[in-house]
């Protein structure tokens, strides 16, 4: 209401006390003009209380504002690996938060090393600052999962409405026992890749990769390069020095070793299936078609420069791979994964994964369920050749690249990753110094085999005591 209503309203009031104080002519004029003041107030109290705004409590729900949530700050935490997947990484947090401006995300990128970065999640959990959300190697779910430090998923997943578009092996990937610990994003098989220009330069047709161990034998062979004093100049297959139980575990397994019989918790390695596959590897290393390298150190690879005409590379290296080098594309061949006894392909994961001592659990599962949604699964594969893992999405993946995402979803289907033992670390300490001591000829693979099983059986038992 403006000025001039309520001066009309008391001119009003006004009038009314004047024919009020007529009527009751006996009081003295003092009393009238008592009487005046309180009615014309009273009049005008009725007035304006009438013409003022409804009091918060008479407001109708429809018009309070929400109750905004208080500000929440995420810690997420991934391997690094190279540009593109440090940038993807950091990037889509920054997307989240712009959809969810009560979350706040603090991004670490860690060692790509699984060995480094369990340092760094060792060191976190004796300081109290264990990520809220950890993009976590396979490995982990046995070595830390089973010490209860992420947080069960279950009711999560349970109550999501997308699950059942999942591939099973994203839910499953990340139970140990009867809980879920992570929830796979991440599939990392390795591919065995090719050249076709130096196959043709070989004689060999690069349109029909080799299919068995023998095969890749002969290939091998005939594909490496050396010089007039027999030094290779180019691999015809990349053969790890050293760090290779993810190279050779494949081999072990296509030959019907189980490596590690996990319902067992028991090491299953110096079976003679598992020799018969080491001495395949040992017997091409001895013929020098390879160029020794770390196998952790992915970019030290042979085949990555050029000087190799076949390896097992990671989805996120051929991206690389081709990326800088785009003349490449024509020339990479990809091989189905290989089989003997049993097709089995190498397929690591990273699973997400919440810390057990989180305080924004919920915020957590609600970033988990952004990174797992169709946008991001597809940016994943575009970005990062990362297969996507929804029933959904599998034509469109299919029809983006048939040739090439055809092997990539066999060696997904086909694959076994590490496997979930608490002791992972120690079995890969001993499988490694095997392979080194049979490659190097201080020992027979027989022998090497056997020995690090027996040396692992004894520090399992120190460890239960």
């Amino acid at each position: 209401m403006n000025v001039p209503d309520i001066d009309r309203l008391l001119q009003l009031s006004m009038k009314t006390v004047a024919i009020f104080t007529f009527l009751i002519g006996g009081f003295k004029m003092y009393k009238t003009k008592i009487i005046s003041t309180v009615v014309a107030t009273g009049l005008l109290a009725g007035v304006l209380a009438g013409c003022a705004k409804p009091s918060e409590s008479a407001q109708p729900n429809s018009g309070e504002k929400p109750t905004e949530k208080a500000p929440v700050t995420l810690t997420f935490w991934f391997p690094g690996a190279d540009k593109v997947n440090d940038e993807y990484f950091t990037n889509v947090a920054k997307e989240f938060e712009k959809l969810h401006p009560n979350i706040k995300i603090e991004t670490t990128v860690l060692p790509a090393n699984s060995a480094d970065v369990d340092t760094k999640l060792n060191a976190a959990k004796l300081s109290g600052t264990f990520p809220d959300v950890l993009s976590a190697y396979l490995i982990f779910m046995g070595t830390r999962g089973t010490k209860g430090e992420f947080a069960p998923l279950d009711d999560y997943i349970k109550k999501w409405d997308e699950k059942d578009d999942m591939f099973e092996s994203a839910l499953s990937i990340g139970k140990v026992k009867d809980k879920t610990f992570g929830l796979g994003f991440y599939p990392a098989p390795e591919i065995l890749t090719y050249r076709k220009d130096y196959f043709k330069e070989a004689g060999l047709d690069p349109e029909k990769p080799p299919a068995t161990w023998e095969e890749l034998a002969q290939y091998a062979e005939k594909l490496t390069k050396r010089d007039a004093n027999g030094n290779v100049t180019r691999a015809g297959f990349d053969i790890p020095g050293t760090s290779a139980s993810v190279f050779f575990e494949p081999f072990m397994r296509q030959n019907g070793s189980k490596v590690i019989d996990e319902e067992k918790e028991a090491p299953a390695f110096s079976d003679a299936k598992s020799a018969e596959a080491l001495d395949f590897l040992v017997g091409l290393a001895n013929k020098k078609v390879n160029t020794p390298f770390d196998y952790q150190k992915k970019d030290t690879f042979p085949f990555i420069s050029g000087k190799s005409a076949m390896s097992f590379l990671q989805t996120t290296m051929i991206s690389n791979l081709l990326n800088n080098n785009p003349e490449l594309k024509d020339n990479l061949g990809f091989v189905p994964v290989l089989k003997r006894e049993n097709k089995v392909a190498f397929n690591g994961y990273r699973l997400f994964t919440i810390g057990a001592n989180s305080k924004h659990k919920d915020e957590s599962w609600e970033f988990i369920q952004f990174m797992m949604s169709k946008e991001q699964m597809w940016k994943r594969y575009k970005d990062l050749k990362i297969p996507v893992l929804r029933k959904s999405m599998e034509q469109q993946f299919m029809d983006e690249d048939p040739k090439f995402n055809g092997v990539l979803l066999d060696y997904v289907k086909s694959g076994k990753g590490k496997p979930i033992i608490p002791w992972t670390s120690l079995y890969d300490k001993y499988i490694h110094l095997a392979y080194e001591e049979a490659l190097s000829g201080k020992k027979s693979a027989a022998q090497a085999l056997k020995d690090a099983q027996d040396n692992l059986e004894k520090e399992i038992k120190t460890l239960t005591k």
